[in-house]
């Protein structure tokens, strides 16, 4: 006998239900498979503590936090149901402390279990806190981390410029390479061209060393040794003669330290220079010139003639 359709369908939305309700306490935190001792866990306010967040033990997650509610009768303080395995179960010298799980996590609770009468299910805990725990200023980790970020978007800019100025220096540098290529094609043709013709057997190098020994054979057959005996001569007798004229020996020493030479030099120097000043101011005193006849003054009369 087959069952009733309706059965079937009363059937599979019982099931749906049953896991759709284990399912929303799994993702709430609740551990369904196996068992937990629920114990209360009071602060005076909130510190960053939300449901699922992990209770440990010496860094091992033993339990979850299920439910968390503001108590308006007690200072409006912040209790939260937490769920512990019963393998660890909670006495009266338990701690219960508040402590750091990361950025993303937020806070979670940390056991301390000692010797001691175990708590029953449901006893309220007064929770403490770390002391490792430090609490988070997502405010001021907020305005951090925009100054971190702008920092980094000017970074950005200037390494953008940077790869900018290496882009404008490697093209600038590609067009000089290349017409240093251009100009080494260049260089390497003209060596060529010059090599070419050097390297002739009847008009280069060969040629030229011919000749270059020739000439240095006249070079070497130079009595280099005779000149310079003579150049040594020449340079002794010169010194002999600046020894004579300096201590007035010969006739130029003389010459040079006579006085009265120099003394009338100078004076036939000034009656040269005055004569030659009257001949430019009154030269028809001196020199005449006549298309009808000689004059009958002579040169001495004009002389005379002041």
């Amino acid at each position: 006998m087959q069952p009733n359709k309706n059965y079937r369908v009363g059937l599979l939305a019982l099931c749906s239900f049953i896991i759709l309700y284990y399912g929303f306490w799994f993702l709430r935190g609740r551990n369904i498979f196996s068992k937990t001792n629920s114990y209360y866990v009071s602060y005076p306010v909130n510190k960053n503590l939300f449901v699922s967040a992990p209770v440990k033990l010496s860094g091992h997650m033993v339990g979850t936090i299920t439910k968390i509610e503001i108590m308006p009768n007690q200072n409006y303080s912040t209790r939260a149901l937490i769920e512990v395995d019963k393998k660890f179960p909670l006495n009266e010298n338990s701690k219960v402390m508040l402590n750091n799980a990361g950025v993303m996590e937020g806070n979670a609770l940390e056991l301390e279990l000692n010797q001691g009468k175990p708590l029953k299910t449901g006893t309220v805990i007064i929770g403490q806190v770390h002391p490792d725990f430090n609490e988070l200023d997502i405010k001021a980790m907020t305005t951090q981390v925009s100054h971190i970020t702008a920092n980094l978007i000017k970074t950005t800019q200037k390494f953008n410029d940077i790869l900018g100025s290496i882009e404008k220096t490697s093209s600038v540098l590609s067009n000089a390479i290349e017409s240093l290529q251009d100009n080494i094609a260049t260089i390497s043709n003209n060596i060529m061209s010059i090599s070419v013709p050097l390297a002739d057997p009847k008009q280069g190098i060969p040629t030229m060393l011919t000749s270059m020994h020739k000439i240095l054979g006249h070079v070497e057959s130079i009595p280099f040794k005779d000149l310079s005996c003579g150049m040594v001569r020449i340079l002794k007798n010169t010194e002999t003669l600046l020894e004579n004229i300096s201590n007035q020996q010969g006739t130029i020493g003389s010459l040079i330290h006579d006085k009265t030479l120099y003394k009338n030099l100078i004076y036939t120097t000034k009656n040269l220079d005055g004569l030659l000043f009257n001949i430019r101011k009154q030269p028809e005193r001196y020199v005449h010139f006549s298309f009808f006849g000689r004059a009958k003054h002579t040169v001495k009369e004009n002389l005379r003639t002041p």
